[in-house]
């Protein structure tokens, strides 16, 4: 019972950051401008955690100046996709690859260190024990013990379920991407549906981002990510924009990553076990292209319009 529990508690916990980039994604590919930077964004995420929490000795400023900072970041992005007419496809790439090289380099001029910067003066974001519900198996590990971002991704997921259903600014999103002339024709504004896209997305990539700082480990490590985005971004793309089966989605990728940690050696070999969230992640991709109707489904592509 006790490996149960902890297997739950950590599938929990590492379901969160892959959550919350699920999530930020989603509206993306609404507007069809599906954003391929997650891993990026969340990286940057993860460094500002660490930085604006030095800075300010509290997990609660570092959180807020890290989705401030990626508020402006999507802002500045959404910009250039839709005033600029830049490829988000090539864009989203370019974001990834410059994530990795920016993290690493302010960390070694900012800090003089390489690898993983871990200092007694980085606050880490508190855990809440839930009264009653703490102590009770299986039922504890998951509802209990865990950061104020881990329970806010679970209400973004309840607050998406009923915006999809119910709100304008849904529909208004969904027709930026599918329908944009009967948007503007409405009195709807296409560019800004495409740009508060883009601002969702970062500013959730950057929570998803201090989650693995602040949240789980109080350290930055260089590429801390691993990966994480990428299936994230797959989750998005076999869930086809259904709030519901990616969040099921993220938590089947969680639990894998969990297995990673908690299983021992002897039963799995470290490799193979590290590699079952991508293996799921790719096998999804498969059955979602081998079941639609379609054949599968077309993202943005790096061809340039003339």
């Amino acid at each position: 019972m006790e490996l149960l529990n902890s297997f739950l508690g950590s599938g929990v916990r590492l379901t969160t950051p892959i959550l919350l980039a699920a999530l930020a994604c989603l509206p993306t590919q609404w507007t069809k401008d599906l954003n391929v930077g997650l891993e990026g964004a969340m990286l940057f995420g993860a460094f500002g955690g660490v930085v604006f929490g030095l800075a300010f000795g509290s997990g609660f400023a570092a959180v807020t100046l890290t989705i401030a900072a990626g508020i402006l970041s999507g802002l500045v992005f959404g910009w250039m996709i839709t005033r600029l007419n830049v490829n988000v496809f090539i864009a989203g790439i370019v974001l990834n690859i410059f994530a990795g090289a920016a993290t690493v380099y302010l960390l070694r001029s900012l800090f003089g260190v390489k690898g993983t910067l871990s200092a007694p003066g980085i606050p880490s974001l508190p855990t809440y024990r839930i009264p009653f519900i703490d102590g009770v198996p299986i039922l504890g590990p998951i509802l209990s013990g865990h950061t104020v971002l881990t329970y806010l991704s679970w209400v973004i997921v309840a607050v998406a379920l009923f915006a999809v259903k119910n709100t304008v600014l849904v529909r208004h999103l969904k027709a930026a991407g599918e329908h944009p002339a009967a948007l503007a024709a409405a009195g709807g504004n296409v560019q800004r549906m495409r740009i508060l896209a883009q601002v969702w997305c970062f500013a959730l990539c950057a929570i998803a981002g201090a989650q693995l700082s602040i949240g789980q480990l109080t350290l930055f490590t260089e590429g801390m990510t691993n990966g994480l985005g990428f299936v994230a971004l797959a989750a998005v793309i076999f869930c086809r924009g259904r709030v519901l089966l990616l969040t099921m989605m993220s938590v089947v990728f969680g639990l894998a990553s969990a297995v990673a940690i908690q299983v021992n050696d002897e039963v799995i070999p470290p490799q193979i076990a590290q590699m079952l969230p991508y293996l799921i992640a790719f096998i999804g991709l498969v059955v979602l292209a081998r079941t639609s109707k379609d054949g599968g489904v077309r993202i943005a592509t790096p061809t340039m319009e003339s």
